[in-house]
């Protein structure tokens, strides 16, 4: 999804253990900063949530709320993160 109040796109990114390599990007379908801050600990409210946030297994009920599509979440496998690109 972009953000059009801070121009960036905002994502879920899949890494995969094995290798560290970049194995899928998932849009986000909405991106509530509050809530996101909240969800993955993010102790400044002025932070616009630039930097990669990792996701774990508990953060997922939260994160499928604003997905546009399905993940097959594998946490012995990948690693996700909530990341953010200028565009």
């Amino acid at each position: 999804m972009i953000d059009t109040t801070f121009n960036v796109r905002r994502y879920i990114a899949e890494y995969s253990e094995e290798t560290e390599e970049l194995t899928a990007e998932y849009d986000l379908a909405s991106f509530d900063l509050v809530s996101f801050q909240a969800e993955l600990n993010e102790p400044n409210s002025e932070d616009p949530m630039f930097d990669c946030y990792p996701i774990q297994e508990i953060n997922v009920s939260f994160i499928e709320h604003y997905m546009s599509h399905e993940i097959a979440w594998d946490f012995n496998k990948n690693s996700y993160f909530v990341e953010a690109h200028s565009i």
